[in-house]
């Protein structure tokens, strides 16, 4: 009697796995193709961080070209005007905080690296060598000097932090582990996640993102 009683008792408990796991699969709420949006999302803020970098450095060199300081517009007569394009710098820098920002939170949604160690390491490597380069222009700077050697010094950790993190990617896996995750699709949530993939991606995509700034430069500077 008792072992009729378990094994009905089983086959009703069985029963009900099915109908559970099809609730829970519901609940949450997952329409197709919901996965690509956090991709797709981080791919345009990677672009438009190497954008928004191309714009502060040259905006910078165009600015230090004619000494330091410029203005444009106003009721007063304008000693030296600003150069044209220049005024990209003003959209660069809060476009790149957001950019940064927004694609760093979706990208850990999907397994991605943060994109505010590559943004600040490129940011003040950059801005740092325009400083060290005008330095030595038309006699000595000291003053551009210090802020370039500062600049570099703040970029120091960040290019530390991400070379470190590349060792412990490349070091987490066996290479048979390690080949098996990198066939992922490329718009496949958390398919790279861990992956050495997501450095190569961000590299070309903020390249792309680089060229379409020049271009962009160009044209506001014509």
């Amino acid at each position: 009697m008792h072992e009729e009683d378990s094994t009905a008792f089983g086959a009703r408990s069985q029963a009900k796995v099915p109908t559970l796991t099809r609730v829970t699969a519901e609940s949450t709420g997952q329409r197709p193709g919901s996965s690509y949006v956090p991709v797709v999302v981080t791919y345009v803020c990677v672009l438009l961080v190497g954008a928004c970098l191309v714009w502060a450095y040259l905006s910078m060199r165009a600015v230090m070209g004619v000494g330091g300081s410029c203005a444009s517009g106003g009721p007063y007569q304008v000693a030296t005007p600003c150069p044209e394009g220049s005024w990209l710098i003003a959209v660069a820098i809060p476009v790149l905080v957001v950019a940064t920002l927004s694609g760093s939170g979706f990208a850990s949604t999907i397994g991605g690296p943060s994109l505010l160690l590559p943004m600040w390491a490129l940011l003040f490597t950059s801005l740092g060598w325009n400083f060290l380069e005008f330095a030595f222009e038309d006699g000595f700077h000291f003053s551009w000097l210090f802020c370039g050697v500062l600049f570099w010094a703040m970029a120091a950790p960040a290019w530390w932090a991400m070379a470190t993190a590349l060792r412990r990617t490349a070091r987490a896996r066996p290479p048979a582990q390690r080949r098996g995750r990198d066939r992922g699709t490329l718009w496949s949530s958390a398919s790279l996640s861990g992956s050495l993939w997501w450095w190569g991606l961000y590299l070309a995509l903020g390249t792309a993102g680089a060229f379409l700034g020049v271009a962009v430069y160009a044209l506001a500077s014509a």
